[in-house]
């Protein structure tokens, strides 16, 4: 007998979710720097990141001391769960989609706004800067699932940071990428998921000229499932990004990660550690290769059953490390608050219910 919506389903969709939100590759950590004059942008800021980021979501803000012209924005692929709405109930959309869709699309997208504060803009070791800064960023993910194991997938995110005194700093991103996923099944609980993204990234600062980056991503994410609602994973990531269209290679960076996504009724609380190493041409990142370790503690929580709407608060100590020139020490500590809206339906295959 086959039906839809068995245990075993509800499962691999959690399980699904948490790997697109790691797969996003877009915002978590999208502006981990703003280094001083670099010629073109080199996150979670993803991030991204993300992401995976972030974004996902790669973040620090980085200058040489004494320095607030405009700079560009630089982009990390580390994207991180909580850029999927991971254990989400059903709302009367989601449900509907699940019938109205092909069973083998899936998709996910996701809106925040939010304010946060940054104690440390600049990322220097001393004359530490602050400033709020609002950010409106929609992320999308879209795919088809070509077998049970195998996903091919598009992906589209934006975010606007605008700074409030220092205005000099604020940015838009848009990111345009392609992925390809396979699920190895280690355990009935553990996963192995090699995957490899594309995208083309435009940015500009303070509504200035753009500029295009190209980034090729390889990556690995193994996870764990916890009883029924939580999850504990591990992602290693590679970066391999040129200026324009693979014109000239700026740069490769790895980012490693560790964390856990843990839901409790309404409330989903998500911890990760990520360490970030970057190393490229000098000239063209305009600073030494350098480490970043990123911590983030959130705790959100849906608002109603019904509607997929929820309030987050996160914070974010960011530590930049093995670097020795000016502008690349220090800390900077954010803590986010805001609104998201999340929607998502994952690709269904029929199961054989037990007799």
């Amino acid at each position: 007998m086959r039906a839809y919506g068995s245990k075993k389903v509800r499962c691999v969709a959690m399980t699904l979710s948490i790997l697109l939100g790691l797969a996003h590759a877009s915002a978590a950590f999208a502006d981990v720097a703003v280094p001083p004059g670099a010629a073109l942008p080199s996150a979670d800021q993803a991030t991204l990141s993300l992401p995976i980021a972030q974004s996902a979501d790669t973040q620090p803000a980085q200058a040489t001391p004494g320095q607030d012209q405009p700079r560009p924005a630089d982009l990390t692929p580390v994207q991180l769960p909580e850029r999927g709405p991971q254990f989400t109930n059903f709302s009367t959309f989601e449900t509907n989609a699940l019938y109205k869709l092909p069973s083998r699309m899936f998709f996910s997208t996701i809106c925040d706004n939010s304010l946060r504060l940054e104690t440390n803009v600049y990322q220097t070791e001393d004359n530490y800067r602050q400033d709020m800064i609002y950010r409106v960023f929609p992320d999308v993910l879209a795919g088809y699932a070509l077998t049970d194991k195998t996903r091919v997938a598009a992906n589209y995110f934006f975010f606007r940071d605008q700074y409030t005194t220092k205005e000099s700093l604020s940015r838009n991103i848009h990111s345009i990428g392609l992925r390809v996923d396979h699920d190895i099944n280690l355990t009935d609980r553990t996963t192995l998921t090699p995957s490899f993204f594309g995208r083309a990234l435009l940015t500009d600062l303070n509504d200035q000229a753009s500029h295009e980056l190209t980034d090729l991503i390889p990556g690995v994410t193994l996870s764990h499932r916890v009883g029924y609602a939580d999850v504990v994973y591990a992602a290693v990531l590679g970066q391999l990004r040129w200026q324009n269209m693979f014109i000239q290679f700026q740069e490769g960076d790895q980012f490693y990660s560790i964390g856990s996504v843990m839901r409790r009724n309404l409330w989903t609380f998500w911890t990760d550690l990520t360490l970030a190493s970057n190393f490229g041409k000098v000239r063209l990142r305009d600073g030494q290769n350098n480490q970043v370790i990123i911590m983030t503690l959130e705790a959100a929580r849906q608002l109603s059953r019904k509607y997929p709407l929820s309030v987050y608060v996160q914070a974010q100590p960011i530590f930049n490390i093995g670097a020795s020139s000016p502008g690349y020490a220090g800390v900077n500590f954010r803590v986010f608050g805001g609104l998201r809206v999340a929607l998502s339906k994952p690709a269904i295959f029929p199961v054989k219910l037990p007799k």
